[in-house]
């Protein structure tokens, strides 16, 4: 890193298109904003956000959104914030109103999952879809700290998507973009990260189409480089766009960074303007929610992307709250902006904390992830190191007491190792029939 200090780099700012942050400091995209049951942003949605706003970050992404109807039909954490509509921009142009209330000078993007694909959950009669019927085997490769799943858990096989699914789903998203614009957002990005819809094109390992879709690189970037081209058409040029992926499967026979980069070079040519990075998936949740920062970094993953987008994408690091670490890759040229979710949860204020020279009264997540198991099990999220996350806004309201004893079962691990040898040894039983527990035999 240069002489230059970490507040004074991460302080820099930076230009994407035509938009310009104050800072290069993001919050990104989470699914605890608590909107309205039919998907609009609530009081708690714009307080939460507002929060951070005024916290001194650069820029928020507005996660837990969808952009159709399937989306929202078959999410696995409900409800959520809604582009499938023109009845729902009001809702979102007042989540946006506030927010620059809040903090003027920070941008706010609007997220666009055109659906949750093999982490969708079959309802109503609906199949679910992806590129190749391949299911989601839960943490196979790892999970969080204090996160289980007993018995381990698979998702329901989806359909391989036709290509009028595909193109049906396209055209949602850029009606989606267009109403983003129309509520006033900074930004678009695309979701195409962790084991969704778009996600599942990208990785030999979950495409085996032989259509047009799937092959070659060119073929697994097909449909989301036809998706950004519209979108882009739609918005036009100057509104900032990007991408959201994986930068890494992170499991036997997977696809590396390298892969992913080369994907995502061939979809930026349609005219994406940052790339905002994840790591790992479903699969391998542990490398994708880490208890070290600066994981992708030292695995050389962000780097790969640099090489193949070359400096004209801004590219956005995550999981990395050392801000020394962020600052020395930034000063690198390795990427352009942080980006951090559980760490805003813990402290609002980490941005002004950092910007100040004040980081020793950051109050630092400690990876307890109780977010997360709260998130899996559809409780309200709360932070036990921050108590107003959650209560933003008065009407908000948070778990009761029960809940919350589920919560701390949850991420107990002789209780969860107990819960998994019981589902195991119930399963065996199962499969050996009746003939097999009269006999004894397992």
């Amino acid at each position: 890193m240069s002489s230059r200090t970490a507040a004074e780099i991460l302080g820099t700012p930076l230009t994407i298109n035509k938009l310009t942050l104050k800072n290069r400091i993001i919050l990104g995209p989470m699914a605890v904003l608590r909107p309205t049951s039919d998907g609009r942003p609530s009081d708690q949605s714009i307080a939460f956000l507002s929060r951070r706003a005024a916290g001194g970050v650069g820029a928020v992404i507005v996660g837990g959104s969808v952009a159709t109807a399937r989306a929202f039909r078959e999410s696995p954490f409900a409800p959520n914030i809604r582009y499938d509509d023109d009845m729902f921009v009001p809702g979102l142009r007042r989540l946006v109103d506030a927010v620059h209330a809040a903090a003027p000078d920070v941008a706010i993007f609007a997220q666009l999952f055109p659906s949750f694909g093999r982490m969708g959950v079959p309802r109503d009669g609906h199949e679910i879809v992806s590129a190749s019927p391949k299911r989601v085997d839960m943490g196979a490769h790892g999970l969080p700290d204090n996160v289980y799943l007993p018995g381990g858990q698979a998702t329901p096989l989806p359909n391989e998507a036709g290509v009028d699914e595909i193109k049906e789903l396209e055209q949602a998203v850029v009606d989606a973009a267009r109403r983003a614009k129309a509520a006033g957002f900074d930004g678009i990005e695309i979701a195409a990260h962790m084991c969704y819809f778009y996600s599942s094109f990208l990785s030999p390992l979950s495409n085996f189409r032989t259509d047009e879709y799937g092959g070659s690189v060119e073929n697994r970037a097909r449909a989301l480089r036809d998706t950004v081209a519209a979108v882009r058409q739609e918005i036009g040029p100057d509104l900032a766009l990007g991408l959201r992926l994986s930068a890494n499967d992170h499991a036997p026979s997977g696809q590396g960074p390298e892969g992913f980069a080369a994907v995502t070079a061939e979809i930026a040519r349609a005219g994406l303007d940052f790339v905002a990075l994840t790591d790992g998936n479903y699969e391998s949740m542990r490398d994708n929610v880490p208890r070290e920062s600066g994981k992708m970094l030292r695995e050389g993953e962000p780097q790969a992307f640099r090489d193949s987008l070359g400096p004209s994408v801004a590219l956005f690091l995550s999981s990395t709250p050392d801000p020394d670490q962020a600052a020395a890759a930034i000063a690198d040229g390795i990427v352009d902006a942080t980006m951090l979710a559980r760490q805003m949860l813990a402290d609002p204020d980490y941005a002004t904390k950092v910007l100040e020279g004040r980081s020793t009264e950051i109050v630092w997540c400690d990876h307890a992830n109780s977010c997360m198991r709260r998130l899996i099990l559809q409780v309200a999220v709360q932070c036990h190191k921050n108590p107003e996350m959650g209560h933003e806004h008065p009407s908000a309201k948070g778990s009761n007491p029960a809940q919350n004893l589920v919560i701390w079962a949850a991420g107990n691990r002789a209780l969860m190792r107990t819960a998994d040898k019981a589902i195991r040894a119930s399963r065996r039983l199962r499969r050996s029939g009746p003939a097999a527990v009269r006999t004894g035999e397992r």
